[in-house]
């Protein structure tokens, strides 16, 4: 617990730097996503390009249109309890430009590590970053995206912990069709069973939580931008005003 909290500290020391939005924003995101080791270096290039095309996408940017105030955004990769980096934000998004331009940026940006899965500890430096800034009434959500199976049980006190300080997770489990290392090298993490509901009930049971909180799984990293999209559209269109304002927008952005 020690280090965890030495981490933190540094952590902080270091995200301070960063630009703080200003508090009129309606919702404040941390895409907190997981480049531990067992994303290979084509995987991870699925996964930048799926960043790029989400916050490219008509349909997406439409979403952010209809939000007053914007979207307050940061990308945040962890890997081990040492590897938490703030990679991008805090950037406000407000239309087509200040979306791309962030999508561009996570895409564009290199890998920051590659080691174990300390999930936990991702979740506890996001939940942090959050109470660190300042979004007066604004909604506040963490969008975690894995392939990591379990953790021991060690994510659901940290979900809990972010839960009580209002913070919303959602989650997208990554169904990888990679080798899992057995003997015959044929179980994947998508056909593994990981105990009760596999690694979607992992995530359900024992990461998200909070007010409207949900997950979208990714049947594999090919399909990670299209679940990725999928799962902004229901984090950023919360009424039926929103949902017919963002279509109207989506359709006169692509004619």
């Amino acid at each position: 617990m020690r280090r965890i909290s030495l981490l933190l500290t540094l952590l902080l020391a270091a995200w301070g730097a960063a630009p703080r939005p200003a508090s009129a924003v309606e919702l404040a995101l941390v895409l907190l996503n997981d480049v531990s080791k067992s994303m290979d270096t084509t995987e991870f290039a699925m996964v930048k390009a799926g960043y790029r095309a989400a916050f490219s996408d008509p349909e997406v940017i439409a979403a952010i249109a209809t939000i007053a105030g914007g979207v307050a955004v940061a990308y945040v990769e962890f890997s081990g309890k040492r590897e938490i980096e703030l990679v991008q934000g805090w950037d406000v998004l407000t239309d087509a430009a200040s979306a791309r331009a962030f999508g561009d940026a996570v895409a564009g940006a290199q890998r920051s590590s590659a080691g174990n899965t300390a999930l936990a500890a991702g979740l506890v430096g996001a939940t942090q970053l959050l109470k660190s800034g300042d979004f007066g009434t604004a909604r506040q959500v963490i969008d975690i995206a894995s392939d990591h199976p379990s953790d021991g049980g060690r994510s659901a006190t940290a979900r809990d912990a972010a839960v009580n300080a209002g913070i919303t997770i959602n989650a997208l489990p990554i169904m990888s069709a990679g080798p899992i290392g057995t003997f015959d090298g044929r179980m994947t993490y998508s056909t593994a069973e990981w105990g009760a509901g596999g690694i979607a009930g992992f995530y359900r049971h024992n990461v998200i939580g909070g007010d409207g909180a949900f997950l979208v799984e990714a049947n594999d990293f090919t399909a990670f931008g299209e679940a990725l999209k999928r799962k902004l559209l229901r984090e950023l269109i919360t009424s039926d005003e929103e949902e017919a304002q963002a279509r109207t927008r989506s359709a006169a952005l692509v004619e």
